[in-house]
């Protein structure tokens, strides 16, 4: 309950501080079930191990590791050691697009395919002086840092070189992969794309495949079709938004995720989870 705790204050605040440091987390943000989050994260390992699933693939984390997690894509917490003890950063929507328009030359969905990668003890403890003054930075306010968002794009610029020198190995396997990559790409759109288009024609395409071959593609990289992986993620997102945004109604979460009406996304809902929204809704909370 405490790292619940710490996690849901990070996220009423994230917005106005850009850049959040949350250290000392000894688990993950919920229980059970599957997390999608607006947000890129970055997790650094100081002891102790955890295991997820990272869009149904299966992940590990181990100390001295420094994960990347790209926002809205699917997280499944499995288990974390009794010693498990990370540092998370944490960048807010608009701080998250406005270093990707800046900083082009950084290939962050890299960290899609292999989120972490390990750092040596003296690497480790350089990263670890660069988040120090990226914590500084963020909680210095305005009025006494007027450049205070330059500063913190210069930092998180600097954080992400260090660990692009330490991926070089990683990044070199990664691009012989031909099956990982284009699941990596679909992960990718689809985080996008998913309010506006669900047909896998629709990613087929942005990969330059056929959507047959696309498919196969899929289907051997993940051990599920395109079509089912995209229903899996949006009625992930609907749970998530279900849950998590009481404000909105099944009508309003229905238009956000695309659908034509609300008739048709109960249907989809109830097909993928055998309940209604409302039901669904009313029993988890």
């Amino acid at each position: 309950m405490e790292t619940e705790r710490i996690f849901e204050e990070a996220y009423h605040t994230i917005e106005q501080k850009e850049v959040a440091v949350i250290r000392d987390v000894h688990g993950f943000p919920v229980k059970s079930g599957d997390i999608i989050s607006p947000y890129l994260m970055l997790f650094i390992c100081h002891s102790g191990s955890s295991r997820i699933l990272y869009d149904m693939r299966e992940a590990v984390f181990r100390p001295n590791e420094v994960a990347m997690i790209l926002p809205n894509h699917i997280i499944r917490p499995i288990e974390c050691s009794a010693d498990y003890s990370i540092t998370v950063i944490m960048h807010s929507i608009a701080f998250h697009q406005d270093m990707t328009q800046k900083r082009m030359r950084h290939d962050r969905n890299k960290f899609h395919d292999q989120p972490a990668c390990l750092l040596t003890g003296e690497d480790m403890a350089q990263y670890m002086k660069a988040v120090d003054m990226l914590e500084l930075i963020s909680n210095t306010p305005v009025a006494r840092f007027p450049h205070r968002h330059e500063m913190l794009l210069a930092q998180t610029d600097i954080m992400t070189e260090m660990l692009d020198a330490c991926r070089h190995e990683i990044d070199e396997e990664r691009a012989i992969n031909r099956n990982r990559s284009v699941f990596n790409e679909f992960c990718n759109l689809l985080a996008a794309y998913y309010r506006e288009q669900h047909e896998v024609a629709f990613y087929a395409e942005k990969a330059h495949l056929t959507t047959r071959h696309f498919s196969v593609l899929i289907k051997e990289a993940v051990g599920m079709s395109a079509s089912d992986y995209i229903e899996q993620y949006l009625a992930t997102q609907a749970k998530n938004l279900l849950l998590s945004r009481p404000d909105l109604s099944v009508q309003q979460i229905s238009d956000h995720l695309g659908y034509a009406d609300s008739p048709s996304f109960c249907r989809f809902f109830k097909r993928i989870t055998g309940l209604t929204p409302g039901y669904y809704r009313t029993n988890k909370e």
